[in-house]
């Protein structure tokens, strides 16, 4: 069986992550697999939005069953224009037209994302939650050179938009600035932002920020080593559909203090503390400043209780579940051709 997939898995983002690991995961299971738009397959793997409907119909005129994952929507406060989130939420409904099935990557995802653009009934589909790569993501291996007389919390992510990425760096500088005088805990901000960000915290003069880098990406294998590193990760991204940045943190086993919106009170259950939010997907969650902090402080406390919960919950995302879901999906597929 040959599949295509969207676009070859080069660049940011969790779903070109998804594509590299999935695409291996079906050549060692002697599948062949393609990136890009293609009629030369026996089935598509469309992910997000990274086919266009016009591919998507050429690939239907010649009979190519599609699969369709989807993990997010445009919500209203990423972008200050409101039509340009009208046109990219309307685009991805066109794609949806074009599914001969649907995988949505988290009951937050199906029901409150999608649900949104369908007025509560979305298209049906299966969920299947993300996962990663096990054989990278694990608690032992190199770790980078550190203080180890200090905490270390690690804020890293691929930060979204420049609407998106200013509301998270606003609830970063809260907590920043709050653990200022502490003389025993260390933060490195890390992944792309962008440049206005970086001068935000650079003019900040914050002395506990001993790593920043909000120009650059997190190359995926140097992300295993990085968190392998730190005694904490502090997860500020919003409404997200599945993050795998959240599954590879459990993969470690590194404890997390994250934001109780979107999927992940799914994702880590009780491995995890979130911060109460107001608000709901219209709007970038306002956190409770005060339960942030008293969460950070409670899991700096039990690092290792949270540690071996973070372990244990990463069972139920291996990737060998996962990967073999979505290849059954896509034979069952081909074979109706």
């Amino acid at each position: 069986m040959k599949i295509g997939f969207s676009t070859d898995f080069n660049g940011p983002g969790g779903a070109r992550s998804w594509i590299k690991g999935f695409s291996h995961y079906c050549v060692s299971k002697g599948c062949e697999v393609s990136y890009g738009p293609s009629t030369d397959v026996d089935v598509f793997c469309s992910v997000a939005n990274l086919s266009k409907p016009s591919e998507l119909e050429e690939l239907q005129k010649n009979k190519i069953k599609i699969l369709q994952r989807l993990g997010a929507i445009y919500l209203l406060y990423n972008h200050h224009n409101p039509n340009l989130i009208q046109s990219k939420n309307d685009e991805l409904k066109k794609i949806i037209t074009y599914a001969d099935s649907i995988v949505y990557q988290s009951k937050f995802c199906k029901e409150t994302l999608f649900g949104s653009l369908y007025k509560g009934l979305p298209p049906d589909g299966d969920i299947i939650y993300n996962c990663a790569d096990s054989e990278i993501f694990t608690p032992f291996g190199p770790t980078l050179e550190r203080s180890q007389d200090k905490k270390i919390i690690l804020a890293a992510a691929y930060w979204g938009t420049p609407d998106t990425a200013t509301k998270s760096m606003e609830i970063l500088m809260r907590v920043l600035r709050h653990f200022e005088t502490y003389k025993d805990i260390e933060f490195w901000i890390l992944g792309r932002a962008f440049p206005i960000h970086q001068k935000m915290l650079q003019d900040a003069h914050f002395g506990h920020v001993t790593k920043l880098d909000l120009l650059n990406p997190i190359a995926h294998d140097a992300m295993p080593i990085l968190l392998r590193s730190v005694d904490m990760v502090l997860h500020l991204k919003a409404h997200e559909g599945c993050s795998n940045m959240v599954i590879e943190t459990m993969n470690i086993g590194t404890p997390l203090v994250g934001l109780h919106t979107g999927s992940l009170p799914e994702l880590v259950d009780d491995a995890a503390l979130l911060a109460n939010c107001a608000g709901d997907i219209t709007a970038f969650p306002a956190p409770n400043a005060n339960d942030l902090l008293a969460k950070i402080y409670d899991t700096l406390n039990h690092l290792p209780d949270f540690q071996a919960k973070m372990l244990e919950r990463a069972k139920l995302f291996s990737p060998e579940s996962t990967y073999e879901k979505y290849l059954i999906k896509l034979k069952q597929l081909s074979e109706t051709a």
